[in-house]
């Protein structure tokens, strides 16, 4: 599948599971749920934490479609065309003719790691967030540059959107950052662009890119109140320990080879080298710049790309700088997740320089073609990577299927943290079947004594969900919680007399909570009816015979 026929590494299978419980839950209740529920963990939190939206929507498609693998194969083709085609799409805009804007297209969807994180990894929501990122800045600039709001890129930076804001909560916070960041340097160093600020272009791209962001809001918002309280966000240490421990895979040595072996045997299939050849290219092209003394809004925009390039890639291989950033910044934990940004920036860079020498004749003309040697190898290169897969995987026993949960030991992560550690052994157990839970609540009955400690399967916090006939008072080392039946106070001696609990356990509504779906639906509203009338108003211009008014074209548009 996907261009090979090769069996996948990493993550691949491990994100397919998630969409296959995701695509049971819709079938089952047609309705959003935040917690995965397998034998060995249920009403753990783990969908309202991380990539909720992604995983709702891909498994809606799986129900459509009738296949999980179907679907899920699907959104990974659309992260390579979404990628591909914003990159074309930020270079027409920025000038450069139809030919050359394939090259930053190219270079990015060929380059190792991006391959990597696809092959090697299998990091599927952060493959789709920074695959959209081409393709919103994109659509958001030419809804930008255009004197009304053009429905099919309106429609591209919606989905866009929603899907860089509903995916990889890190690549979210990095991406975001290094955007605006990139966008006020832009602004801050070149006059034209300043000068050519509309606020009407500005309004137009908020009214796309608001509602979009808050249809993610139903997981967003009760992440960002709830996050300190759970195992993975309370613990930096954890964290800053991986990062130090993986930080020399992206060493000098690694990054600039021509090699697409992998390098590390301890991390195989990572081949983390970046384009060098076309690295040469553009500071070949950058000293050409500055010898020739080129002059333009372009020259002073790839300056600003060149030192955010370099930026991030300091950053990404240096442990002291990571460790310095604010909190949540370091929780990255592998540096090698930061490549792709480099690439973003190192494509963009190529748009900038094609960008100035697009009217070039002579000498620059004849140097632009020597991009194409620098694109059959990237190209030659990323066939032999993934012809090179499967790696040498860790042996499994038993063929896999979903049913099998071979993942569900694992995690613990968004476990509740602020309990006391209880030690469960002696203590009796309630194991809740994922077949009992019926839209998100189960109910039970329990012979125990009042006050008595019951152990439990309940992967989730006191936060989250609504426990009535126990009471939570520790999660043993599993994070799983440990209840005490009966009320509060109770007494659980060992002369008490058992009786029978009733306990059920649903989903609480925290402010947080209704008020992150509250602006989902108010989200998915607007757009709906913003999306609504401008189909109606193409319709009677129309009918009334009237064109629509072409883009307004500035002089320069900022790209990626």
């Amino acid at each position: 599948m996907l261009f090979t026929e090769s069996g996948l590494g990493g993550d691949w299978e491990h994100h397919l599971w998630f969409v296959w419980h995701q695509t049971g839950d819709i079938n089952a209740s047609w309705s959003l749920s935040p917690f995965l529920n397998t034998t060995y963990s249920v009403f753990y939190p783990f969908f309202q934490f991380y990539g909720g939206t992604m995983y709702v929507l891909t498994g809606a498609l799986a129900v459509v479609a009738g296949s999980s693998i179907v679907a899920y194969v699907a959104t990974y083709l659309f992260g390579f065309i979404a990628a591909y085609y914003g990159w074309w799409w930020a270079a027409r805009l920025a000038g450069v003719g139809r030919w050359g804007a394939h090259v930053p297209a190219i270079l990015f969807v060929t380059s190792a790691s991006y391959l990597t994180m696809i092959y090697g990894r299998g990091d599927w929501l952060e493959f789709l967030a920074i695959s959209m990122i081409p393709l919103m800045v994109a659509s958001a600039s030419c809804v930008y540059r255009s004197t009304r709001i053009p429905l099919v890129a309106a429609a591209t930076l919606a989905v866009s959107t929603v899907i860089f804001f509903g995916t990889h909560n890190l690549t979210m916070l990095w991406g975001s950052t290094i955007l605006v960041l990139t966008g006020v340097l832009v602004v801050a160093v070149t006059p034209s662009v300043r000068r050519s600020i509309s606020l009407g272009g500005l309004l137009r791209v908020a009214a796309i890119m608001i509602p979009a962001v808050l249809v993610d809001a139903w997981f967003l918002v009760p992440s960002l109140a709830y996050q300190s309280n759970t195992k993975i966000g309370s613990e930096y240490g954890a964290a800053n320990e991986t990062l130090s421990e993986t930080i020399h895979i992206v060493s000098l040595q690694n990054l600039f080879t021509f090699s697409r072996a992998t390098l590390l045997p301890t991390v195989k299939g990572f081949v983390l080298a970046l384009p060098t050849l076309a690295v040469a290219w553009v500071l070949v092209s950058l000293a050409i710049v500055l010898v020739t003394r080129q002059r333009g809004p372009w020259v002073r925009v790839l300056l600003v790309f060149s030192a955010i390039t370099v930026a991030v890639t300091v950053l990404m291989t240096n442990l002291q700088l990571l460790l310095a950033l604010p909190k949540p910044y370091p929780l990255v934990e592998f540096s090698y997740r930061l490549e792709g940004f480099v690439l973003l920036g190192l494509c963009a860079t190529v748009l900038a320089v094609l960008a100035i020498f697009q009217k070039g004749r002579g000498r620059l003309r004849l140097y632009r073609l020597a991009l194409i040697p620098i694109l059959a190898v990237s190209v030659v290169g990323a066939v032999q990577q993934v012809d090179a897969y499967p790696h040498e995987n860790e042996p499994r026993t038993g063929a896999y299927t979903p049913a099998a949960e071979i993942y569900a030991e694992y995690y613990d992560d968004y476990g509740y943290a602020p309990l006391t550690p209880t030690n469960p052994i002696g203590l009796p157990t309630l194991k809740l079947s994922p077949s009992k839970i019926k839209g998100s609540k189960v109910s039970v009955s329990v012979q125990a004594r009042e006050g008595q400690l019951i152990d439990t399967n309940i992967g989730g916090g006191p936060d989250l969900l609504r426990i009535t006939g126990a009471r939570v008072v520790g999660h043993d080392s599993e994070f799983h919680l440990v209840l005490a039946a009966g009320a509060a106070g109770a007494s659980r001696s060992p002369t008490t007399p058992l009786g029978v609990d009733h306990i059920t356990i649903a989903p609480a509504d925290p402010f947080p909570v209704k008020f992150g779906l509250l602006l989902s639906l108010a989200g998915a509203l607007v757009l709906a009816l913003g999306f609504g009338w401008l189909v109606v108003q193409r319709g009677r211009e129309r009918r009334g015979g009237r064109a629509s008014p072409p883009p307004r074209r500035p002089e320069m548009a900022v790209s990626p």
